[in-house]
Protein backbone atom coordinates (compact mmCIF):
# COMPACT_ATOMS: atom_id res chain seq x y z
CA UNK A 1 0.00 0.00 0.00
CA UNK A 2 1.41 3.46 -0.86
CA UNK A 3 2.78 5.45 2.07
CA UNK A 4 0.27 8.26 1.36
CA UNK A 5 -2.54 6.08 2.70
CA UNK A 6 -0.92 5.40 6.07
CA UNK A 7 -2.12 8.58 7.88
CA UNK A 8 -5.71 7.82 7.01
CA UNK A 9 -5.51 4.19 8.16
CA UNK A 10 -4.06 5.36 11.46
CA UNK A 11 -6.82 7.92 11.93
CA UNK A 12 -5.18 11.06 10.54
CA UNK A 13 -6.24 13.35 7.67
CA UNK A 14 -5.86 12.26 4.08
CA UNK A 15 -6.11 13.48 0.49
CA UNK A 16 -8.95 12.55 -1.88
CA UNK A 17 -6.67 9.82 -3.26
CA UNK A 18 -6.23 8.49 0.27
CA UNK A 19 -9.98 8.45 0.79
CA UNK A 20 -10.70 6.55 -2.42
CA UNK A 21 -7.96 4.06 -1.59
CA UNK A 22 -9.26 3.62 1.95
CA UNK A 23 -12.81 3.13 0.67
CA UNK A 24 -11.57 0.43 -1.71
CA UNK A 25 -9.56 -1.29 1.04
CA UNK A 26 -12.51 -1.38 3.44
CA UNK A 27 -14.85 -2.69 0.76
CA UNK A 28 -12.29 -5.39 -0.06
CA UNK A 29 -11.93 -6.36 3.60
CA UNK A 30 -15.69 -6.60 4.17
CA UNK A 31 -16.32 -8.51 0.93
CA UNK A 32 -13.42 -10.90 1.51
CA UNK A 33 -14.43 -11.56 5.09
CA UNK A 34 -18.07 -12.22 4.07
CA UNK A 35 -16.93 -14.57 1.31
CA UNK A 36 -14.86 -16.51 3.81
CA UNK A 37 -17.79 -16.75 6.25
CA UNK A 38 -20.05 -18.23 3.57
CA UNK A 39 -17.39 -20.67 2.39
CA UNK A 40 -17.12 -21.90 5.98
CA UNK A 41 -20.92 -22.24 6.18
CA UNK A 42 -21.13 -24.32 3.00
CA UNK A 43 -18.12 -26.43 3.97
CA UNK A 44 -19.51 -26.96 7.50
CA UNK A 45 -22.21 -29.32 6.27
CA UNK A 46 -19.66 -31.37 4.36
CA UNK A 47 -17.38 -31.51 7.41
CA UNK A 48 -20.11 -32.90 9.66
CA UNK A 49 -21.27 -35.41 7.04
CA UNK A 50 -18.59 -38.10 7.69
CA UNK A 51 -19.79 -38.29 11.29
CA UNK A 52 -23.55 -37.72 11.10
CA UNK A 53 -24.48 -37.78 7.44
CA UNK A 54 -26.08 -35.01 5.44
CA UNK A 55 -29.61 -34.28 6.54
CA UNK A 56 -32.11 -31.53 7.31
CA UNK A 57 -30.72 -31.45 10.87
CA UNK A 58 -27.19 -30.83 9.60
CA UNK A 59 -28.08 -27.83 7.46
CA UNK A 60 -30.48 -26.41 10.05
CA UNK A 61 -27.70 -26.52 12.65
CA UNK A 62 -25.07 -25.02 10.37
CA UNK A 63 -27.24 -22.10 9.27
CA UNK A 64 -28.47 -21.44 12.82
CA UNK A 65 -24.97 -21.54 14.32
CA UNK A 66 -23.43 -19.27 11.67
CA UNK A 67 -26.24 -16.72 12.00
CA UNK A 68 -25.91 -16.81 15.80
CA UNK A 69 -22.17 -16.18 15.57
CA UNK A 70 -22.58 -13.34 13.09
CA UNK A 71 -25.17 -11.69 15.33
CA UNK A 72 -22.89 -11.89 18.36
CA UNK A 73 -19.97 -10.66 16.28
CA UNK A 74 -21.87 -7.68 14.89
CA UNK A 75 -22.89 -6.65 18.41
CA UNK A 76 -19.35 -7.03 19.78
CA UNK A 77 -17.80 -5.35 16.72
CA UNK A 78 -19.92 -2.28 17.23
CA UNK A 79 -18.79 -1.99 20.83
CA UNK A 80 -15.14 -2.40 19.84
CA UNK A 81 -15.47 0.26 17.15
CA UNK A 82 -16.88 2.76 19.65
CA UNK A 83 -14.45 1.80 22.42
CA UNK A 84 -11.25 2.20 20.41
CA UNK A 85 -11.85 4.99 17.86
CA UNK A 86 -8.13 5.68 17.33
CA UNK A 87 -7.21 2.01 16.78
CA UNK A 88 -9.89 0.86 14.36
CA UNK A 89 -7.44 -0.19 11.65
CA UNK A 90 -5.51 -2.32 14.12
CA UNK A 91 -8.75 -3.68 15.60
CA UNK A 92 -9.95 -4.58 12.10
CA UNK A 93 -6.67 -6.33 11.34
CA UNK A 94 -6.70 -8.23 14.62
CA UNK A 95 -10.30 -9.30 14.00
CA UNK A 96 -9.24 -10.79 10.65
CA UNK A 97 -6.23 -12.53 12.23
CA UNK A 98 -8.41 -13.90 15.02
CA UNK A 99 -10.79 -15.16 12.35
CA UNK A 100 -7.90 -16.92 10.60
CA UNK A 101 -6.89 -18.71 13.79
CA UNK A 102 -10.47 -19.68 14.66
CA UNK A 103 -11.00 -21.00 11.14
CA UNK A 104 -7.91 -23.20 11.30
CA UNK A 105 -9.09 -24.70 14.58
CA UNK A 106 -12.36 -25.84 12.97
CA UNK A 107 -10.58 -28.89 11.59
CA UNK A 108 -9.35 -30.47 14.84
CA UNK A 109 -12.43 -29.39 16.78
CA UNK A 110 -14.76 -31.15 14.34
CA UNK A 111 -12.65 -34.29 14.50
CA UNK A 112 -12.51 -34.27 18.29
CA UNK A 113 -16.09 -33.27 19.17
CA UNK A 114 -18.03 -34.80 16.29
CA UNK A 115 -15.84 -37.91 16.30
CA UNK A 116 -16.47 -38.47 20.00
CA UNK A 117 -20.20 -37.76 19.88
CA UNK A 118 -20.76 -40.00 16.85
CA UNK A 119 -19.54 -42.95 18.96
CA UNK A 120 -21.17 -41.93 22.24
CA UNK A 121 -24.73 -43.08 21.67
CA UNK A 122 -26.09 -39.52 21.87
CA UNK A 123 -29.03 -38.93 19.54
CA UNK A 124 -27.91 -37.71 16.09
CA UNK A 125 -29.84 -34.43 16.32
CA UNK A 126 -28.26 -33.56 19.69
CA UNK A 127 -24.78 -34.57 18.52
CA UNK A 128 -25.11 -32.45 15.37
CA UNK A 129 -26.18 -29.35 17.32
CA UNK A 130 -23.40 -29.69 19.91
CA UNK A 131 -20.75 -30.30 17.24
CA UNK A 132 -21.98 -27.38 15.18
CA UNK A 133 -21.77 -24.90 18.04
CA UNK A 134 -18.39 -26.24 19.20
CA UNK A 135 -16.75 -25.98 15.79
CA UNK A 136 -18.42 -23.06 14.00
CA UNK A 137 -19.72 -20.55 16.53
CA UNK A 138 -16.41 -18.82 17.37
CA UNK A 139 -15.25 -18.52 13.71
CA UNK A 140 -18.64 -16.96 12.90
CA UNK A 141 -18.31 -14.52 15.81
CA UNK A 142 -14.89 -13.45 14.51
CA UNK A 143 -16.34 -12.97 11.03
CA UNK A 144 -19.14 -10.85 12.48
CA UNK A 145 -16.68 -8.40 14.07
CA UNK A 146 -15.39 -7.08 10.78
CA UNK A 147 -18.32 -5.29 9.17
CA UNK A 148 -19.32 -2.96 12.07
CA UNK A 149 -15.68 -1.98 12.72
CA UNK A 150 -15.07 -1.33 9.02
CA UNK A 151 -18.33 0.59 8.59
CA UNK A 152 -17.68 2.81 11.62
CA UNK A 153 -14.13 3.40 10.40
CA UNK A 154 -15.45 4.44 6.98
CA UNK A 155 -18.09 6.76 8.44
CA UNK A 156 -15.48 8.67 10.50
CA UNK A 157 -12.76 8.78 7.88
CA UNK A 158 -14.60 9.29 4.60
CA UNK A 159 -16.98 12.15 5.30
CA UNK A 160 -20.65 12.73 6.02
CA UNK A 161 -22.36 10.64 3.30
CA UNK A 162 -23.53 8.15 5.87
CA UNK A 163 -26.25 6.57 3.74
CA UNK A 164 -23.94 5.92 0.81
CA UNK A 165 -21.19 4.55 3.05
CA UNK A 166 -23.48 2.22 5.01
CA UNK A 167 -25.14 1.04 1.79
CA UNK A 168 -21.77 0.43 0.16
CA UNK A 169 -20.50 -1.64 3.09
CA UNK A 170 -23.69 -3.68 3.34
CA UNK A 171 -23.60 -4.31 -0.40
CA UNK A 172 -19.93 -5.36 -0.18
CA UNK A 173 -20.82 -7.90 2.49
CA UNK A 174 -23.70 -9.35 0.48
CA UNK A 175 -21.68 -9.51 -2.76
CA UNK A 176 -18.83 -11.21 -0.92
CA UNK A 177 -21.24 -13.71 0.63
CA UNK A 178 -22.74 -14.52 -2.77
CA UNK A 179 -19.29 -14.99 -4.28
CA UNK A 180 -18.20 -17.23 -1.41
CA UNK A 181 -21.35 -19.35 -1.67
CA UNK A 182 -20.91 -20.06 -5.39
CA UNK A 183 -17.17 -20.60 -5.06
CA UNK A 184 -17.61 -23.12 -2.27
CA UNK A 185 -20.43 -25.06 -3.93
CA UNK A 186 -19.18 -25.14 -7.49
CA UNK A 187 -15.40 -24.93 -7.23
CA UNK A 188 -13.63 -25.20 -3.89
CA UNK A 189 -15.09 -28.39 -2.41
CA UNK A 190 -14.64 -30.22 -5.70
CA UNK A 191 -11.05 -29.11 -6.27
CA UNK A 192 -9.63 -28.34 -2.82
CA UNK A 193 -11.85 -30.48 -0.58
CA UNK A 194 -13.14 -29.38 2.81
CA UNK A 195 -9.77 -29.09 4.53
CA UNK A 196 -8.29 -27.18 1.59
CA UNK A 197 -11.26 -24.81 1.56
CA UNK A 198 -10.85 -24.14 5.28
CA UNK A 199 -7.17 -23.39 4.83
CA UNK A 200 -7.98 -21.03 1.95
CA UNK A 201 -10.40 -19.05 4.14
CA UNK A 202 -7.83 -18.92 6.95
CA UNK A 203 -5.19 -17.69 4.50
CA UNK A 204 -7.54 -15.01 3.14
CA UNK A 205 -8.30 -13.73 6.64
CA UNK A 206 -4.62 -13.79 7.58
CA UNK A 207 -3.71 -11.83 4.45
CA UNK A 208 -6.37 -9.19 5.15
CA UNK A 209 -5.28 -8.94 8.78
CA UNK A 210 -1.60 -8.58 7.96
CA UNK A 211 -2.38 -5.94 5.32
CA UNK A 212 -4.35 -3.85 7.81
CA UNK A 213 -1.89 -4.19 10.70
CA UNK A 214 1.05 -3.39 8.42
CA UNK A 215 -0.66 -0.36 6.84
CA UNK A 216 -1.50 1.02 10.29
CA UNK A 217 2.22 1.59 11.09
CA UNK A 218 2.78 -1.85 12.59
CA UNK A 219 4.86 -3.25 9.77
CA UNK A 220 7.17 -5.39 11.88
CA UNK A 221 4.27 -7.08 13.62
CA UNK A 222 2.38 -7.46 10.37
CA UNK A 223 5.18 -9.16 8.47
CA UNK A 224 6.01 -11.38 11.44
CA UNK A 225 2.41 -12.57 11.58
CA UNK A 226 2.41 -13.07 7.81
CA UNK A 227 5.54 -15.24 7.96
CA UNK A 228 4.05 -17.37 10.74
CA UNK A 229 0.77 -17.77 8.84
CA UNK A 230 2.47 -18.79 5.59
CA UNK A 231 4.69 -21.30 7.37
CA UNK A 232 1.78 -22.88 9.20
CA UNK A 233 -0.40 -22.98 6.08
CA UNK A 234 2.40 -24.66 4.13
CA UNK A 235 2.63 -27.54 6.61
CA UNK A 236 -0.76 -27.47 8.34
CA UNK A 237 -2.68 -29.94 6.17
CA UNK A 238 -0.14 -32.65 7.02
CA UNK A 239 -0.58 -32.20 10.78
CA UNK A 240 -2.73 -34.76 12.64
CA UNK A 241 -6.32 -33.56 12.88
CA UNK A 242 -5.97 -30.87 10.21
CA UNK A 243 -7.19 -32.91 7.24
CA UNK A 244 -10.59 -34.31 6.23
CA UNK A 245 -11.28 -38.04 6.94
CA UNK A 246 -11.83 -38.81 3.25
CA UNK A 247 -9.93 -40.64 0.55
CA UNK A 248 -11.68 -38.40 -1.97
CA UNK A 249 -14.26 -35.62 -1.89
CA UNK A 250 -16.85 -34.73 -4.49
CA UNK A 251 -19.68 -32.22 -4.67
CA UNK A 252 -21.86 -34.75 -2.88
CA UNK A 253 -19.84 -37.05 -0.63
CA UNK A 254 -16.84 -37.62 1.57
CA UNK A 255 -15.69 -40.96 0.13
CA UNK A 256 -13.47 -43.61 1.70
CA UNK A 257 -12.63 -47.21 0.75
CA UNK A 258 -11.59 -49.74 3.40
CA UNK A 259 -10.42 -53.32 3.51
CA UNK A 260 -13.11 -55.82 4.47
CA UNK A 261 -10.86 -57.44 7.07
CA UNK A 262 -12.62 -55.61 9.92
CA UNK A 263 -15.76 -57.56 8.96
CA UNK A 264 -13.81 -60.80 8.61
CA UNK A 265 -13.99 -60.46 4.83
CA UNK A 266 -10.33 -60.32 3.80
CA UNK A 267 -11.20 -60.54 0.09
CA UNK A 268 -13.72 -57.67 0.24
CA UNK A 269 -13.63 -53.89 0.04
CA UNK A 270 -16.03 -51.49 1.73
CA UNK A 271 -17.21 -48.14 0.41
CA UNK A 272 -18.20 -45.40 2.85
CA UNK A 273 -20.17 -42.37 1.65
CA UNK A 274 -20.23 -39.68 4.34
CA UNK A 275 -21.32 -41.43 7.55
CA UNK A 276 -22.84 -44.49 5.88
CA UNK A 277 -21.00 -47.73 5.14
CA UNK A 278 -22.75 -47.96 1.82
CA UNK A 279 -21.36 -51.03 0.06
CA UNK A 280 -19.37 -54.19 0.70
CA UNK A 281 -18.05 -55.82 -2.49
CA UNK A 282 -16.27 -59.16 -2.39
CA UNK A 283 -13.82 -60.41 -4.99
CA UNK A 284 -16.52 -63.00 -5.73
CA UNK A 285 -19.37 -60.98 -7.33
CA UNK A 286 -21.95 -63.57 -6.23
CA UNK A 287 -21.20 -62.99 -2.55
CA UNK A 288 -23.60 -60.40 -1.12
CA UNK A 289 -22.74 -59.26 2.40
CA UNK A 290 -25.91 -57.18 2.98
CA UNK A 291 -29.04 -59.24 3.59
CA UNK A 292 -31.42 -56.86 1.79
CA UNK A 293 -29.36 -57.26 -1.40
CA UNK A 294 -29.43 -61.03 -0.92
CA UNK A 295 -33.22 -60.96 -0.74
CA UNK A 296 -33.49 -58.85 -3.91
CA UNK A 297 -31.20 -61.29 -5.67
CA UNK A 298 -33.29 -64.24 -4.45
CA UNK A 299 -36.39 -62.64 -5.93
CA UNK A 300 -34.71 -61.97 -9.28
CA UNK A 301 -33.34 -65.51 -9.40
CA UNK A 302 -36.77 -66.96 -8.66
CA UNK A 303 -38.36 -64.81 -11.38
CA UNK A 304 -35.76 -64.84 -14.19
CA UNK A 305 -33.06 -67.39 -13.35
CA UNK A 306 -30.16 -66.63 -15.76
CA UNK A 307 -32.35 -65.13 -18.51
CA UNK A 308 -31.66 -61.47 -19.35
CA UNK A 309 -34.01 -58.80 -18.00
CA UNK A 310 -34.20 -55.00 -17.84
CA UNK A 311 -33.55 -53.23 -14.54
CA UNK A 312 -33.25 -49.67 -13.27
CA UNK A 313 -31.26 -48.78 -10.14
CA UNK A 314 -32.05 -45.73 -8.03
CA UNK A 315 -28.52 -45.07 -6.80
CA UNK A 316 -25.28 -46.83 -7.66
CA UNK A 317 -22.92 -46.61 -4.69
CA UNK A 318 -20.61 -49.61 -4.89
CA UNK A 319 -22.67 -51.05 -7.80
CA UNK A 320 -22.87 -54.27 -5.81
CA UNK A 321 -26.09 -55.80 -7.17
CA UNK A 322 -25.52 -54.67 -10.79
CA UNK A 323 -22.13 -56.36 -10.55
CA UNK A 324 -23.76 -59.59 -9.36
CA UNK A 325 -26.37 -59.61 -12.12
CA UNK A 326 -23.83 -58.79 -14.82
CA UNK A 327 -21.62 -61.63 -13.63
CA UNK A 328 -24.58 -63.99 -14.00
CA UNK A 329 -25.47 -62.71 -17.45
CA UNK A 330 -23.40 -59.91 -19.09
CA UNK A 331 -26.32 -59.20 -21.46
CA UNK A 332 -28.59 -57.98 -18.69
CA UNK A 333 -30.00 -54.56 -19.58
CA UNK A 334 -29.07 -52.43 -16.55
CA UNK A 335 -29.62 -48.68 -16.19
CA UNK A 336 -28.14 -47.02 -13.12
CA UNK A 337 -28.85 -43.47 -11.96
CA UNK A 338 -25.93 -42.42 -9.76
CA UNK A 339 -25.73 -38.75 -8.90
CA UNK A 340 -21.98 -38.65 -8.30
CA UNK A 341 -19.52 -39.41 -11.14
CA UNK A 342 -16.67 -39.82 -8.63
CA UNK A 343 -18.58 -42.64 -6.89
CA UNK A 344 -18.85 -44.41 -10.24
CA UNK A 345 -15.16 -43.91 -10.92
CA UNK A 346 -14.19 -45.36 -7.53
CA UNK A 347 -16.60 -48.29 -7.98
CA UNK A 348 -14.85 -49.12 -11.24
CA UNK A 349 -11.29 -48.60 -10.04
CA UNK A 350 -11.50 -50.04 -6.50
CA UNK A 351 -14.76 -52.02 -6.12
CA UNK A 352 -14.39 -54.34 -9.18
CA UNK A 353 -17.37 -52.97 -11.06
CA UNK A 354 -17.23 -53.36 -14.84
CA UNK A 355 -20.21 -52.30 -17.02
CA UNK A 356 -21.61 -54.75 -19.53
CA UNK A 357 -22.50 -54.08 -23.18
CA UNK A 358 -26.10 -53.21 -22.18
CA UNK A 359 -25.21 -51.15 -19.11
CA UNK A 360 -26.16 -47.47 -19.02
CA UNK A 361 -24.94 -45.15 -16.27
CA UNK A 362 -26.72 -41.83 -15.84
CA UNK A 363 -24.98 -39.29 -13.62
CA UNK A 364 -28.11 -37.51 -12.48
CA UNK A 365 -30.81 -37.70 -9.86
CA UNK A 366 -32.86 -40.90 -10.25
CA UNK A 367 -36.17 -39.05 -10.43
CA UNK A 368 -34.88 -36.79 -13.18
CA UNK A 369 -33.39 -39.79 -14.99
CA UNK A 370 -36.67 -41.75 -14.93
CA UNK A 371 -38.62 -38.75 -16.14
CA UNK A 372 -36.23 -38.11 -19.03
CA UNK A 373 -36.19 -41.65 -20.42
CA UNK A 374 -37.73 -42.06 -23.83
CA UNK A 375 -41.46 -42.71 -24.01
CA UNK A 376 -42.33 -46.38 -23.75
CA UNK A 377 -39.11 -47.36 -21.95
CA UNK A 378 -40.04 -50.00 -19.36
CA UNK A 379 -38.19 -52.15 -16.85
CA UNK A 380 -38.82 -55.57 -15.35
CA UNK A 381 -37.21 -54.50 -12.08
CA UNK A 382 -36.73 -51.11 -10.42
CA UNK A 383 -34.48 -51.12 -7.35
CA UNK A 384 -34.62 -48.30 -4.79
CA UNK A 385 -31.57 -48.33 -2.55
CA UNK A 386 -30.74 -44.64 -2.25
CA UNK A 387 -30.32 -44.22 1.49
CA UNK A 388 -28.01 -41.27 1.93
CA UNK A 389 -26.50 -41.11 5.39
CA UNK A 390 -29.24 -41.16 8.02
CA UNK A 391 -32.21 -40.55 5.73
CA UNK A 392 -33.80 -41.36 2.41
CA UNK A 393 -33.96 -38.49 -0.11
CA UNK A 394 -37.53 -37.36 0.47
CA UNK A 395 -38.34 -36.78 -3.21
CA UNK A 396 -37.64 -40.47 -3.96
CA UNK A 397 -40.40 -41.88 -1.72
CA UNK A 398 -43.37 -39.61 -2.46
CA UNK A 399 -46.63 -40.48 -4.17
CA UNK A 400 -45.62 -38.44 -7.21
CA UNK A 401 -42.40 -40.42 -7.57
CA UNK A 402 -44.21 -43.73 -7.12
CA UNK A 403 -46.50 -42.79 -9.99
CA UNK A 404 -43.43 -42.28 -12.17
CA UNK A 405 -42.03 -45.66 -11.04
CA UNK A 406 -45.32 -47.39 -11.86
CA UNK A 407 -45.37 -45.86 -15.34
CA UNK A 408 -41.86 -47.19 -16.02
CA UNK A 409 -42.56 -50.78 -14.90
CA UNK A 410 -43.53 -53.54 -17.30
CA UNK A 411 -46.98 -55.04 -16.71
CA UNK A 412 -45.63 -57.83 -14.51
CA UNK A 413 -42.59 -55.90 -13.29
CA UNK A 414 -41.86 -55.09 -9.67
CA UNK A 415 -40.36 -52.34 -7.54
CA UNK A 416 -38.19 -53.24 -4.54
CA UNK A 417 -37.21 -50.60 -2.01
CA UNK A 418 -34.80 -50.72 0.94
CA UNK A 419 -35.94 -48.66 3.94
CA UNK A 420 -33.98 -48.49 7.19
CA UNK A 421 -36.27 -47.84 10.14
CA UNK A 422 -36.76 -48.53 13.83
CA UNK A 423 -38.03 -52.02 14.60
CA UNK A 424 -40.66 -50.82 17.07
CA UNK A 425 -42.10 -47.58 15.71
CA UNK A 426 -41.76 -48.27 11.95
CA UNK A 427 -43.22 -44.86 11.14
CA UNK A 428 -41.17 -44.34 8.00
CA UNK A 429 -41.88 -47.85 6.71
CA UNK A 430 -45.56 -47.42 7.51
CA UNK A 431 -45.63 -44.11 5.64
CA UNK A 432 -43.90 -45.60 2.58
CA UNK A 433 -46.38 -48.50 2.55
CA UNK A 434 -49.36 -46.16 2.91
CA UNK A 435 -48.03 -44.12 -0.01
CA UNK A 436 -47.25 -47.12 -2.23
CA UNK A 437 -50.77 -48.46 -1.75
CA UNK A 438 -52.04 -45.55 -3.86
CA UNK A 439 -50.16 -46.88 -6.90
CA UNK A 440 -49.66 -50.66 -6.49
CA UNK A 441 -52.08 -53.53 -5.91
CA UNK A 442 -49.66 -55.76 -4.00
CA UNK A 443 -47.33 -54.64 -1.21
CA UNK A 444 -45.07 -57.03 0.71
CA UNK A 445 -42.63 -56.21 3.51
CA UNK A 446 -39.74 -58.56 4.29
CA UNK A 447 -37.07 -58.54 6.99
CA UNK A 448 -33.98 -60.42 8.15
CA UNK A 449 -35.26 -62.44 11.11
CA UNK A 450 -31.93 -62.43 12.98
CA UNK A 451 -31.53 -58.66 12.64
CA UNK A 452 -35.15 -58.13 13.70
CA UNK A 453 -34.50 -59.90 17.00
CA UNK A 454 -31.18 -58.25 17.82
CA UNK A 455 -31.21 -54.69 16.39
CA UNK A 456 -33.13 -51.52 17.12
CA UNK A 457 -33.09 -50.47 13.44
CA UNK A 458 -33.05 -52.81 10.46
CA UNK A 459 -33.43 -52.92 6.69
CA UNK A 460 -37.06 -53.40 5.69
CA UNK A 461 -37.43 -54.64 2.11
CA UNK A 462 -40.63 -53.43 0.45
CA UNK A 463 -41.95 -55.20 -2.65
CA UNK A 464 -44.55 -53.43 -4.81
CA UNK A 465 -46.13 -54.88 -7.92
CA UNK A 466 -49.37 -55.95 -9.58
CA UNK A 467 -48.86 -59.54 -8.40
CA UNK A 468 -47.31 -61.28 -5.37
CA UNK A 469 -43.62 -62.05 -5.24
CA UNK A 470 -44.24 -65.79 -5.04
CA UNK A 471 -41.49 -66.26 -2.46
CA UNK A 472 -42.16 -68.58 0.49
CA UNK A 473 -42.07 -67.18 4.01
CA UNK A 474 -39.82 -67.95 5.74
CA UNK A 475 -37.19 -67.83 3.01
CA UNK A 476 -33.62 -69.09 3.43
CA UNK A 477 -30.81 -67.86 1.17
CA UNK A 478 -29.45 -70.35 -1.34
CA UNK A 479 -25.91 -68.94 -1.05
CA UNK A 480 -23.62 -67.76 1.74
CA UNK A 481 -23.88 -65.92 4.01
CA UNK A 482 -26.88 -67.95 5.18
CA UNK A 483 -29.78 -65.60 5.91
CA UNK A 484 -33.40 -66.20 6.85
CA UNK A 485 -36.19 -63.75 5.95
CA UNK A 486 -39.84 -63.51 6.85
CA UNK A 487 -42.76 -61.58 5.40
CA UNK A 488 -44.89 -59.34 7.58
CA UNK A 489 -48.52 -60.32 7.75
CA UNK A 490 -50.84 -57.55 6.53
CA UNK A 491 -52.21 -56.38 9.89
CA UNK A 492 -48.70 -55.98 11.33
CA UNK A 493 -48.12 -52.88 9.18
CA UNK A 494 -51.62 -51.56 8.71
CA UNK A 495 -52.45 -48.34 10.53
CA UNK A 496 -48.95 -47.75 11.93
CA UNK A 497 -49.25 -44.90 14.50
CA UNK A 498 -47.79 -41.72 13.04
CA UNK A 499 -47.69 -42.97 9.43
CA UNK A 500 -48.65 -40.35 6.83
CA UNK A 501 -49.11 -40.11 3.09
CA UNK A 502 -45.82 -38.87 1.62
CA UNK A 503 -46.10 -36.20 -1.06
CA UNK A 504 -43.79 -33.67 -2.67
CA UNK A 505 -45.37 -31.12 -0.38
CA UNK A 506 -44.87 -33.10 2.85
CA UNK A 507 -42.33 -35.89 3.31
CA UNK A 508 -40.73 -35.33 6.75
CA UNK A 509 -38.25 -38.21 6.58
CA UNK A 510 -36.11 -37.02 9.49
CA UNK A 511 -39.11 -36.60 11.79
CA UNK A 512 -40.44 -40.06 10.92
CA UNK A 513 -37.05 -41.58 11.64
CA UNK A 514 -36.52 -39.70 14.90
CA UNK A 515 -36.95 -41.61 18.18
Amino acid sequence: MPRASLPLLSGGPGSPVDRRLLAAVLVLVVAGNAAGAMIVEIVAGRMLAPYFGMSLYTWTTVIGVVLSGLAIGHWAGGRIADGYPEQRAVALGLACLAGALATILILPVVGLVAGSLSLSGVSPSTAIVVSGFAAFLIPSVMAGLVQPIATTFALDALGKSAGRIVGRMLAAGVVGAILGTFLAGFVLISYLGTAGSIWLVAALNALLGVMLVTAARHRAAGWSLFTIAVGFAATGTSLPGFAAPCDAESRYYCIAVFSGEERNLPTARMLRLDALMHSVNDADPQYLAFSHLQWMDELVWQRFRAAPFASFFIGGGGYTLPRTWLDRNPLNDITIAELDPLVTSIARSQMWFSPGPATTILHMDARVALARLSDGREFDVIVGDAFRDIALPAHLITDEFHLLVRERLADDGFYVLNVIDAVRSRRLVGSVILTLQHRFEVIEVWYDTAAYQTSDSINFIIYASSRPSGLPSPLVSRAAPTTRWARFAGPALDDVPGAILLTDDLAPVERLLAP
